[in-house]
This record gives structure tokens, C-alpha cells and sequence, in this order.
């Protein structure tokens, strides 16, 4: 029998930031279409939307976790006095870096999709105005918020209200600049 790996620290933090990225990314892009558009968001607008949001989490976590890690290990050899910095990097240490910044990039990425493309479906399957996916996609922030906040033992209404009034913030700069 094997022993189940538990969700990391570092998993979850890649899972939240993908999940926020991703709706912060759908309510600047589409809060006009949903609200002023007399037709309803396509369900191909919705995946074209969480894969511009999905795909670029990707690159962004994947080359700032690698850097991370390398220079972990660059510190490491520094602190273990090697005469090459580079040595950790360079073995077997280096390529699990490699792997787990990768896995953590394309976590983040499918998170971002998923929390772009849900309140976009729900927009596209909503008749009428698109309102009703706002406010879906306001309520999920601010469930993740009070999500962060307990993981983290703080205030969850805190984290609650700053990602709703940011997502608020994010709706209202997608509504004025109209990018869909």
C-alpha cells in the first residue's frame, strides 16, 4: 500500500493563483460583452478567452518558479562552498526543478482556464444579460478569498472582500475599456 502524497504548500499556492488569475483575466476581458451586448457569450468566445488567460500563466509561472528554484540551489552551493555554482543546477537536482516548475506552471495554466472559463460558460448559457456571471464570478473570488484565509489562519472576510472589491475593480476597467 502506498502512502498518498499530501497537497503541498507550493501546489496551493499555483492552484489559487491560477484559479484568481484566471477570473480576474475573464472579468477584464469580457464584463462588456456581458453586460451591453445584446447577445450572449459564445461558448467558442469562452474558450478563446480562458486560453488567453490559461496559456500565458503557463510561461509566466513555469520561467518564475524555474528561476526560483534555480537559485535556490545556486545559494545552496554557495553555502556548501562548491567551487562551481552551478553544480547543483546542473545534475539531478537541476532537472527535478526543471520537472516540478513545469508541473506547477501547468497547474496554474489549467487553473487560469478553468477559472476563466466556467463564469463564461455560465455567461453563454444565461439568456439575456450577462450580469448573473459577474456576479458568479465575484462570489468565486470571494469564496477563494475566504479560502486563502483560512488556509492561512487570517481574517477570511478580508480576503473575502479584497478579491471581490479587485475583481469589482477589474469588471469596471473591462466594462470602460471594452476589450471584447
Amino acid at each position: 500500500m502506498t502512502a498518498k502524497r499530501p497537497l503541498r504548500q507550493e501546489h496551493l499556492f499555483f492552484i489559487i493563483t491560477g484559479l484568481v488569475e484566471g477570473m480576474l483575466t475573464a472579468l477584464t476581458l469580457a464584463t462588456a460583452k456581458m453586460l451591453h451586448s445584446s447577445e450572449s457569450i459564445s461558448t467558442g468566445l469562452a474558450i478563446r478567452i480562458a486560453l488567453a488567460a490559461g496559456l500565458p500563466t503557463v510561461v509566466v509561472l513555469f520561467a518564475a518558479e524555474y528561476a526560483r528554484q534555480r537559485q535556490t540551489l545556486q545559494r545552496m552551493a554557495h553555502q556548501l562552498n562548491m567551487t562551481r555554482r552551478n553544480h547543483l543546477a546542473e545534475g539531478k537536482l537541476g532537472r527535478q526543478a526543471w520537472r516540478e516548475s513545469g508541473f506547477a506552471a501547468l497547474a496554474s495554466g489549467l487553473c487560469s482556464f478553468v477559472g476563466a472559463l466556467m463564469p463564461l460558460l455560465l455567461a453563454s448559457a444565461l439568456p439575456g444579460p450577462g450580469w448573473p456571471a459577474v456576479a458568479v464570478s465575484l462570489a468565486c473570488l470571494g469564496g477563494l478569498g475566504a479560502g486563502i484565509g483560512y488556509a492561512t489562519a487570517s481574517c477570511k472576510n478580508c480576503w473575502a472582500w479584497v478579491l471581490v472589491i479587485a475583481g469589482g475593480a477589474l469588471a469596471w476597467l473591462g466594462d470602460v475599456l471594452q476589450v471584447v
